[in-house]
């Protein structure tokens, strides 16, 4: 074989094989029962959206203590935020506003709770705790508007299964979907509702784009969570 040949049998492999990794989807959807650890973080989302309709502390108390316990810390982006589409504006306003930050949530419950020493006692227990017994999630917190797409990439590890969450402040409805690399769609949840879940294990490690859309009229504060 000359040289020539060697170089471009070469060049036809990598061609095939870099086609090939385009061409299939980087990543499986995983169809099995959503992992216990996302089970207890859509629990702590939907108590902090029940405190706040409600005006209850013990809700909002109850979930700080699953963040707390899930060692669920806030990160940085690994790149800035797209957005796509253009805010609808109007007459429209929001329900009582929803916090995902525990040091607000605590505060809020403090109100609710009105001088009962019992939940007061709860929140300072709360905000004392540390006990994380898990390696943890990375949360992201923020606002995605009306009728409009927030765009995140996030790296993660070939064979090791992903968990990705958008839980919103309930005023909307939400859907999540993820991405590859090279555009396949890997999985998505489209629940008429804002608590989305999709797990999927990635084939190996790489760039995975992740689409929050907002199909209401009203923007929405949402929590990213990633493990």
């Amino acid at each position: 074989m000359s040289l020539k040949q060697f170089f471009f049998g070469a060049a036809l492999l990598f061609t095939a094989t870099t086609f090939a990794q385009q061409s299939q989807p980087a990543a499986d959807a995983n169809e099995k029962e959503v992992p216990v650890q996302a089970q207890q973080l859509e629990l702590a989302g939907q108590l902090v959206k029940y405190g706040y309709q409600t005006k209850t502390a013990l809700p909002l108390i109850q979930a700080v203590e699953i963040f707390k316990k899930l060692n669920v810390t806030d990160v940085t982006p690994e790149s800035p935020k797209m957005q796509t589409g253009t805010e609808i504006t109007g007459n429209l306003t929001k329900s009582d506003l929803v916090s995902f930050d525990e040091k607000q949530i605590l505060a809020d419950a403090t109100k609710y709770a009105d001088g009962n020493k019992t939940l007061l006692a709860l929140i300072k227990d709360a905000e004392k705790s540390t006990r994380g017994v898990t390696t943890g999630g990375k949360r992201i917190r923020d606002k995605v508007g009306a009728r409009c797409t927030d765009i995140w990439k996030f790296t993660f590890r070939g064979g090791e299964e992903a968990i990705v969450m958008a839980i919103g402040d309930g005023d909307t409805d939400l859907d999540l979907y993820i991405y590859d690399e090279n555009g396949n769609l890997i999985d998505s949840d489209t629940d008429p509702d804002d608590n989305c879940v999709c797990v999927f294990t990635p084939k190996w490690t790489g760039p995975f784009t992740i689409k929050v859309v907002n199909r209401g009229l009203v923007y929405n504060n949402y929590v990213l969570i990633t493990n």
